[in-house]
């Protein structure tokens, strides 16, 4: 799967997974840099945290829909 798919249902899941990298590389980038670095970057893992919430939101209702039987 890729981003240059020319299924767009394909196209879509690929950035649902890049997007989901993103937020786990900041909220764990921030809280790993919190530890390290002496200066405070828990906001980089606040910044993660939402947009990993909303990914696994949209993932888990993309995957409700196509569980649900078509009339």
């Amino acid at each position: 799967m890729g981003l240059r798919e020319a299924d767009s249902e394909r196209r879509f899941t690929a950035r649902l997974d890049l997007l989901d990298v993103v937020a786990s590389l900041l909220l764990l980038g921030g809280g790993l840099l919190g530890l390290v670095a002496g200066e405070s970057w828990f906001w980089l893992g606040l910044a993660g945290f939402p947009l990993m919430t909303a990914v696994y939101a949209v993932k888990g209702v993309r995957r409700l829909r196509a569980r649900r039987p078509t009339t």
